[in-house]
């Protein structure tokens, strides 16, 4: 048997969004900044509402290679801004998306068309972090 290591809680980076619609802004959501994620994923409820212009269908599976743990989606290119507490926001970038067919997701923020366009600095000590366009 092999022990798990003792993390003594998780450590999350998070952010707040707003996305373009097709009458605006949404109201800001609570996003997971995934260093490991190439893609941002949105679940139905959050996507369906953005001015979103989808580009094709696809799938996503984690580790498991079975033709059961397939997960359908859509692609798309949204627009968004990150936003902090203070009202601070990046310019609105546009990006590739996977768009979840229910809200069994949280609302992740990947890498790809996003945060290369930015640098991440955390401090994972002190909890703080913040994101800087490059």
């Amino acid at each position: 048997m092999r022990k798990q290591p003792k993390y003594n809680g998780l450590l999350r980076i998070v952010s707040t969004i707003i996305l373009r619609t097709k009458l605006g802004w949404s109201k800001p959501r609570f996003a997971i900044i995934d260093t490991g994620a190439h893609t941002s994923i949105f679940p139905l409820t959050v996507w369906r509402e953005t001015d979103v212009e989808i580009i094709g269908d696809y799938f996503v599976r984690g580790l498991v290679p079975k033709e059961e743990c397939i997960f359908p989606i859509k692609i798309g290119w949204i627009s968004g801004m990150i936003i902090d507490k203070l009202g601070n926001r990046t310019t609105e970038l546009r990006y590739r998306a996977f768009l979840a067919p229910t809200d069994e997701v949280p609302v992740i923020i990947g890498f790809k068309d996003i945060m290369d366009q930015c640098e991440l600095y955390f401090n994972s000590k002190a909890l703080t972090g913040y994101i800087e366009l490059i």
